[in-house]
């Protein structure tokens, strides 16, 4: 309740402070437009075996841990009117140390996404509420050992697939050269670890709604690059730090 309270409270502050030099900038920027960013993840998470029961139909394996993450993306997107859609390429790699020290290295990464404005105050674009939900996929590797009371030390290569959907809600605002934003966030993350002896099982995140705040730094009164930064937590602890420019 108070991480929300403190997301409210941010939110509001951007309706209210007010803007500068409004002339001098454009806030409806629109056409192609690429990014880079670097960053580092981390979710809560269970591993649950659906067939891995007893007589009585109780689960026999549910391990909880975090799944951390390195990441390193480019989106190439275009801006028309309240629509913006993009398309993100890059790498990431997972390493899950309670799930017998998983460490998947470096594998391509893919997804994409799209961002609706919702609303646009009327004092030339001072402030906006948008509508951002997105993808990305990976797959990632690694051989482990664990112990079986029937078979002893098993060595053998396990996959992990990952799909994380998130969906963002907030609000955007532009000072001069400088952009704060901020919201509230609702994420899934649908993953599958198999290996040869030990099969397959299902990994779900064990929490789900979060909050993330990140500003822009313009480099000139046109809007066109910027350098930016943006946290988040709750659902999914992160920081990332990237490069934006439009054509």
């Amino acid at each position: 309740m108070k991480k929300l309270i403190c997301i409210g409270v941010f939110i509001s502050s951007l309706l209210i402070l007010p803007s500068s030099s409004k002339a001098a900038y454009s806030y409806s920027l629109e056409g192609p437009y690429i990014s880079f960013d670097v960053g580092a993840y981390s979710r809560r998470i269970e591993e649950n075996c659906s067939q891995c029961v007893d007589a009585f139909g109780n689960p026999l394996l549910k391990v909880y841990g975090n799944g951390d993450s390195t990441r390193l993306l480019a989106k190439f997107g275009l801006r028309a009117g309240l629509l913006d859609a993009y398309l993100t390429l890059g790498g990431a790699n997972l390493s899950i140390d309670d799930f017998n020290g998983f460490q998947g290295g470096m594998t391509p990464a893919f997804g994409g996404g799209i961002k609706l404005l919702m609303y646009q105050s009327p004092d030339y674009g001072h402030f906006t509420l948008s509508l951002n939900p997105d993808v990305i996929y990976f797959k990632t590797s690694d051989t482990i050992q664990f112990y079986s009371q029937s078979l002893g030390w098993v060595t053998e290569n396990h996959d992990v697939s990952w799909t994380e959907t998130t969906v963002k809600i907030g609000g955007y605002s532009r000072y001069d050269g400088f952009a704060p934003y901020g919201g509230i966030s609702l994420s899934f993350v649908n993953g599958e670890e198999t290996g040869d002896v030990f099969g397959s099982a299902d990994i779900k995140e064990r929490d789900n709604l979060g909050f993330y705040l990140g500003a822009n730094f313009y480099f000139d009164p046109s809007g066109r690059a910027s350098l930016f930064g943006e946290f988040g937590g709750g659902d999914n602890n992160y920081f990332k730090v990237g490069i934006k420019t439009m054509f």
